[in-house]
């Protein structure tokens, strides 16, 4: 099990060719990625309005097939890519230490429920700090995007 963010989301929906992202996808389709809510919505809210940022600029990249495959799929997402309910996670999120944001607690406490890695394309010091504090290990991953 491995859990995403966004930007790797946006990457295996997208089926980027780049070789970091080549595990990712394989773990999608063997039934083994998850996302959270979080980073779904704040893909899904990226890809469906006209955006300004890295990920919308990536959108624009790609030929419109491609970009219809990615807005479908974010309709609609994958049943290969797992998303828990937060009905499961606030209990675990609430009991989590220290002064969180959402997206923190929500990627960390999901994380503990899967006992999964996360995968993340830009360090955040209070997702470090929190899921090394919780035995978490967070792996960064570059993307030429």
């Amino acid at each position: 099990m491995i859990l995403v963010d966004d930007r790797l989301l946006f990457a295996v929906l997208a089926e980027s060719g780049e070789p970091t992202v080549a595990p990712f996808i394989d773990a999608a389709d063997r039934g083994e990625m998850f996302t959270t809510g979080t980073w779904y919505w704040r893909l899904a809210r990226i890809v469906a309005g006209p955006g300004r940022g890295s990920l919308s600029r990536t959108l624009d990249a790609l030929s419109e097939a491609e970009r219809i495959r990615v807005r479908l799929s974010l309709e609609v997402l994958p049943l290969s890519i797992g998303l828990l309910s937060l009905r499961r996670l606030v209990p675990v999120m609430a009991a989590l230490p220290g002064q969180l944001n959402l997206l923190t607690a929500e990627a960390v406490a999901a994380a503990l429920v899967l006992d999964a890695p996360i995968a993340v394309t830009t360090d955040s010091d209070l997702l470090n700090r929190t899921a090394a504090q919780v035995g978490v290990d967070v792996q960064t991953v570059g993307l030429g995007t």
